[in-house]
């Protein structure tokens, strides 16, 4: 028990460690998302710095974040303002035919709903494309696309992480305030996390290891 305590190589401290790394991310994404417009890009960085951490070549957390943020803003920026526009249209169309007497609003609303759906998942993997291929816009969405409908079983995975962390939190109120501490801690950074570990298995499917050291940004390359 001594050993494992004092001993900083032991399960003990590597726990801790990933723990102060999820910690760690959560903070800087929670920084970089004040202005809702960067969330896109937010969202790249911190997929750039956990695809790092699980094949082992970080170059310092915090450093390697900023480098993601910065180097990828423009095109993150536009997808997510683009998503945010689109999403606020099916939206407002949804809850307009959910009002009406239509009869064909369930069909309607299915539809919305399908198209909502893939309209998340692709923007969710592109942004993950961004982290982790050095690709132009359009060319990684039409992949994301496609790979969100090939990956079938990940993307509802990863869907069902993200939504039911979200219901739970709005279950009641005490579970709102457990959420906000959660959330503010580590929330995102775990889920991340989770997430990332996806993203890899389903990018790796459809990549050669030669392609894809290829397809990776020159600056890391370059270290």
């Amino acid at each position: 028990m001594r050993k494992m305590i004092f001993d900083i190589n032991s399960p003990l401290w590597r726990f801790m460690g990933f723990l102060g790394d999820l910690v760690c991310v959560n903070l800087l994404f929670l920084l970089t998302s004040v202005p809702v417009i960067t969330i896109g890009a937010s969202i790249t960085a911190m997929n750039d710095v956990f695809f790092k951490l699980r094949e082992k070549r970080d170059n310092g957390l915090v450093r390697d974040y900023f480098r993601a943020f910065a180097g990828n803003f423009g095109k993150s920026t536009v997808i997510w303002l683009l998503y945010l526009v689109f999403l606020a249209g099916c939206v407002l169309n949804f809850n307009a035919v959910f009002h009406t007497d239509l009869p064909q609003k369930k069909v309607i609303m299915i539809i919305l709903g399908a198209v909502i759906f893939l309209l998340s998942t692709t923007v969710m993997y592109s942004l993950a494309m961004f982290a982790r291929f050095d690709n132009d816009l359009k060319d990684t969405v039409s992949k994301a696309f496609v790979i969100s409908i090939l990956c079938f079983p990940y993307t509802v995975l990863m869907t069902l992480l993200l939504g039911v962390s979200f219901l739970i939190s709005i279950e009641n109120l005490l579970y709102l305030l457990y959420a906000f501490a959660f959330w503010f801690l580590i929330g995102f950074g775990l889920v991340g996390y989770l997430c990332s570990r996806l993203f890899l298995r389903a990018f790796r499917r459809f990549t050669r290891q030669e392609d894809l050291m290829a397809l990776m940004p020159e600056e890391e390359e370059e270290q």
